[in-house]
């Protein structure tokens, strides 16, 4: 029988590696004892291969444990079949469980620092998958040859898939020394959408008629016929009264989109209320496309939008006479 203090550090050990000792207690009760010559598991008569156990999971290592630690706790080994199992288990603990690794290793495939023996393999791709190509005793030559084949493999593939991935110095450089431009661009393009001071022609006082002939046009009502109201999205309702909306909520550019680019440069800058209202009416009412249909239609076409001749003749400048 082997020593209590060897069992006993067995047990505490199968523990530390993540062992469940309810599992192996009481498992090998009722086996003869295996007596001194070759037994039929290699924890308890061979050296554990340090290369073969680096292709093995912990969970599945310790797994393979279940059996020789079960001989141990049942009191079936000799003290040299339970030391050779407790010089193994101390093999995978140092594997496992690595000291803590100095700072300064880094990894020169990756790039990556800071690495323990486990973090490291962890890299190399040394996972549940992996570990299922290799047998849980010692490979044989060809095994081993084969199984490394395929770390390799694996390794170059993590090696190309991290180094695609960096950012390279100089296109941080670039990044860095962006155009003074390029950073004011950005931060108004952030604030404002992008393109919202894309009319630059256009000035304040144009783009504030605009507004005013769009809230203008809201306000008209004809129980006989579509409104504008009718036909305008609620989102662009919102930009016209509440303003915001970057350059999609832009005046001028609402105009465009429901009543054509015509109207939109006929648009009288600086112009009074009462010009604006007057404007409004005459838009509604004298502005058709070309199948005859006003702005208030929804099948209205902005882009063939003309001017009945009257308006066109003498209204605008009418109305900038007023």
């Amino acid at each position: 029988m082997a020593k209590k203090t060897i069992i006993d550090a067995i047990t505490k050990l199968y523990s530390k590696l993540g062992g469940n000792l309810s599992d192996v207690l009481g498992t090998r009760s009722n086996v003869n004892f295996m007596g001194t010559g070759k037994s039929s598991e290699p924890f308890l008569d061979m050296d554990l291969n340090i290369e073969a156990l680096g292709a093995l999971s912990q969970s599945k290592a310790v797994n393979e444990l279940k059996s020789s630690v079960g001989f141990a706790t049942a009191d079936k080994l000799n003290d040299i079949q339970a030391t050779k199992l407790l010089t193994n288990m101390q093999k995978m603990d140092e594997f496992y469980n690595p000291p803590a690794a100095p700072a300064n290793i880094t990894d020169l495939g990756t790039g990556t620092r800071d690495l323990d023996a486990k973090g490291l393999a962890s890299l190399r791709g040394m996972t549940d998958e992996t570990a299922d190509v290799a047998s849980t005793k010692a490979l044989s030559d060809a095994d081993r040859s084969g199984l490394m084949s395929r770390l390799d493999e694996i390794v170059k593939k993590k090696q190309t898939e991290a180094a695609a991935a960096k950012t390279t110095p100089f296109d941080e450089a670039v990044e860095y020394n962006a155009r003074p431009e390029d950073v004011v661009q950005n931060l108004v393009d952030q604030k404002f959408g992008v393109g919202y001071f894309d009319n630059v022609g256009a000035t304040p006082s144009k783009r504030g008629s605009a507004r005013e002939f769009l809230v203008e046009a809201l306000k008209k009502e004809n129980p006989n016929q579509t409104n504008f109201s009718d036909i305008i999205e609620e989102v662009d309702v919102k930009a016209i009264t509440e303003g915001g909306g970057g350059a999609a909520g832009d005046p001028l550019a609402l105009v465009d989109k429901y009543f054509g680019p015509r109207v939109a440069e006929m648009i009288p800058s600086g112009a009074s209320s009462e010009e604006i209202a007057i404007f409004t009416q005459r838009v509604l009412n004298n502005v058709v496309d070309a199948n005859g249909l006003r702005p208030t239609d929804p099948r209205f076409d902005r882009l063939t939008a003309r001017i009945i001749e009257d308006f066109a003749r003498g209204g605008l400048a009418k109305i900038l006479e007023v």
